[in-house]
Parts: C-alpha cells; structure tokens; sequence
C-alpha cells in the first residue's frame, strides 16, 4: 500500500509511530458489532470494545445478510472507534434526563442508532442527511433498530439555523477527506490530495457554523471526523471555540489503552490509530455552548398535526407496551405513534422536511387497520396481543428473500414470526401460500444456500 507523501507528513506521530501506522493498515479491516439492548442476544462472544458496554470485536466477518438477527436489528455493525460517543454521553451524564438531540450527518445510522440507545427513553433524536440518496438506508436502519423517539429530516444545515436554541447536544460526524477508509478502499487513497482536505476543512466549517444557533446555551457539540490530519481535526476545532466563543471538554480516557489526547492551543481532541487502538482513523472533540442567563427556550406548541381519531389510537394502544404513554397521528396514511411528551417537539419541526416520524403502528386500509411492518420490528411492541410463529433460520431466511409457499403447518390468519424470540415481520397465511407484510425493497437478493 503506497501512501501519498503529503499525507504521512500530515500524521501528527512521530516517525517511528508513523511505521507502526502503515504497517497497520497492511493487516485485515477490524469487524465490530453494537448490540441492540432493547433486543437482548447473546449472538456474540468476541472481545468487548473498552469504550462501549455494547460493542464487540469479532474474529472474522461472518456474512450479515445470512443473519436473521441483523435484519431483525438485534445489533449494528459500526466501526468501533465511533462508539466512543458513549463515553461522551456517560462522562457528561447527558443520559440521565430526557434531552433534545440532533445527529446532523446521519447516514447510515451507526450515531443515530448508537445515541438511541444510550439516551433516556423520553429523549427526542433527530437524524437529518443531506443526500436524498443516503437517506433510506438511514430509515431502514432506524426502524429496524425500532424506536420510536425519532424523527429523520433531509435537509441542509442550513435549515437548523431556524430552529434556534433547540438542541441540547449536536452530534455532527462531519464529511471528511476519507483517510480512515485507506484500508477499506484503496480509492481513497488516489483520490486524497492536500487541495481535497482544504475544500473538506471549509465544507466542515460552514456545516458547523449553520448548526450552531440550533443549540442551547450551555448545550454540547461533539464534533467527528474518520481523518488524522490538523487541518480537519484541531485547526478546525479552534475556529470553531475563535467563532462561538465555545470551550472544549475534557473526556477521561485511562481506561481505553491506545486512545489518546491531543491539545493543540485550546482544541482538545480523542485520536483513534489503527496500530494503537486497533480500529480505524477517527477523530472527536467536545465543544459547550456559553451559558445565556436570560435565554427564553418555550417550547413551540404542536400545530397542524393530524391526530389519529379516539378509536384508532384506543386499538394502536392495546398493541404496543406502555401504550397510553404515547401520542397518535396520522402520516401517509399509518397511524404512527410518539412518546406523548415528545409532542410538542414535533410540532417544533413541522417545516422542516420530516421524512420519518416516531413509529407507523397500523396501516388505515378504508375502515380495517392492518399492522404495519413497523410494528413488527418496534421495541414498543406488546407481542401478547398476537398470535407469535416462531421460526429456524432456514425458514426465517426464506422469507426475508420473499418466498411464499412455505409453512404449510401454519394456521390460517395472521401471525407475528419471530427468530430467538425477536420479532421480525407480520404474515398473513391463505390457502396454499402466505402473505409477508415486508418491504420488497429489503428483500434479500443474494443466494440463501
């Protein structure tokens, strides 16, 4: 593997450091899980990553798409250095209470997923990508990982200039020069140049800039790249603390071997090194928003949105656990449902381009209401209330690829399938074949044998 000369004299390692650096990236991709706890499997006996009580390092790349349990959203495939976010969100206790949370540069999902799981249950996260074509891989994996207070926007940053002080944290994995894609893709490598991370330096500033007046005073700003140059990490992270005014925090990190600090005048950043800490390049800084004394943050009251009718919300409610903590509406035809006290956040985002709101319950088909796909794979579903099928992976894979004459012992009528008693879809047996309620579009394409 040739490096371009211009990037190695970037690294900000000694000599000897930068050997054990490129001899790295000679050794094969590291492959890292997060499981779902709100999915309980004990499907993994890897090593654990140190800095995420979820996270696992596994021996070798099994095949996900030949995993029931990946299409059922019982863990993530991320790489590890980016669940470091963990020990941000535990070592600034922003877990304990319910908190507003925007993820800025969502796709794929590895952040968003992470942060829902991490939060308290009542938190609202907000996923916005920027490119149309990124984003239905976002909502794929924000429902399959099932929870219900989210909303995912599409949209530049620029649009949250709007939506002043309303974030108590933003996480921004702000697009990036690539380098910790060098060992994944060698294209990476041709396509690097010193004018490249310029133009990311600058694209990286203006996303930030736009982002800030949507955050809180006294609010945080975690800020990621996957690269090791200054000008991206530090340089940046100074014209940031120069601009707002802002402070970085510092993070405890003597119990993650390998991880280190780097301080460059009043940026603070965490650095990740393959040859050090075993995953890929990655980069974070923690910055707080100046407190406002006389800051005036009421919330917008909900406007313009549609609530499902009494009778529907009554029966979406015997379906879902704790289900009169939630709130009902109607979009695209599905009732969906929200954590009640998330309402009147929603109506705060109601002109921005909302593509995915909370959960789809039920599917309005003229007076029958049909379980949504959704609903299947929500960690709020009451599978008490239907008639469970479990299935072997044999079976389960068959499905996920749409075969439909199959389960002949099956009664008639409709059934929730489950896999190591995780649901994963609805089906409808008829004579001779069965209906799979699932989106075509996550069919498995590949041979199953």
């Amino acid at each position: 593997m040739s490096l371009p000369k211009e990037f190695l004299e970037s690294l900000p390692l000694s000599e000897s450091d930068k050997e054990l650096f490129v001899q790295s990236l000679q050794k094969p991709v590291p492959v890292s899980v997060r499981i779902n706890p709100q999915k309980h499997t004990t499907h993994f006996s890897g090593s654990s990553v140190p800095w995420c009580r979820q996270g696992y390092f596994l021996e070798q790349r099994p095949v996900f798409t030949l995993d029931p349990l990946f299409h059922a959203g019982a863990y993530y495939v991320q790489e590890a250095s980016s669940m470091f976010l963990e020990q941000v969100i535990f070592q600034l206790s922003l877990n304990e209470k319910p908190i507003n949370v925007l993820d800025a540069c969502a796709a794929p999902g590895g952040k968003t997923t992470h942060l829902l799981s991490l939060l308290h249950q009542e938190s609202l996260v907000v996923a916005n990508e920027v490119i149309a074509s990124r984003t239905p891989v976002l909502v794929e994996n924000a429902i399959r990982w099932g929870y219900s207070n989210l909303i995912i926007t599409r949209g530049d940053a620029v649009l949250f200039k709007r939506l002043e002080n309303i974030f108590d944290v933003i996480v921004c994995d702000a697009p990036c020069s690539g380098e910790g894609l060098f060992r994944k893709d060698e294209a990476a490598i041709s396509e690097w140049s010193l004018q490249n991370v310029e133009h990311c330096a600058l694209r990286q500033q203006r996303i930030v800039n736009d982002l800030w007046d949507a955050l809180k005073p006294g609010g945080y700003f975690i800020y990621s790249t996957c690269t090791s140059n200054l000008q991206e990490n530090e340089t940046n992270v100074q014209q940031f603390i120069n601009k707002h005014n802002a402070e970085c925090v510092k993070l405890k990190i003597k119990d993650f071997p390998g991880v280190e600090e780097f301080q460059r005048q009043d940026a603070v950043m965490y650095r990740f090194f393959p040859h050090k800490t075993g995953t890929e390049i990655f980069s974070l800084a923690v910055l707080r928003k100046p407190d406002l004394n006389d800051l005036n943050s009421e919330r917008v009251v909900a406007k313009n949105l549609k609530l499902a009718d009494i009778v529907q919300a009554d029966f979406a409610k015997k379906h879902i656990d704790k289900g009169e903590e939630m709130f009902y509406f109607i979009h695209d035809n599905n009732i969906r449902f929200m954590p009640i006290c998330l309402k009147n956040a929603l109506g705060q985002l109601l002109n921005m381009p909302v593509i995915h709101a909370g959960t789809a319950a039920f599917e309005v088909k003229g007076k029958n209401l049909l379980p949504s796909f959704e609903l299947a794979l929500s960690t709020a579903l009451n599978q008490e209330n239907f008639n469970k099928a479990e299935v072997d992976k044999s079976t389960m894979l068959k499905l996920l690829k749409g075969e439909t004459r199959l389960m002949d012992s099956l009664p008639i009528g409709q059934h929730l399938i489950t896999y190591q008693n995780i649901p994963l879809m609805f089906l409808k047996k008829i004579a001779g074949r069965v209906n799979v309620n699932y989106p075509r579009s996550w069919f498995i394409r590949m041979n199953i044998e």
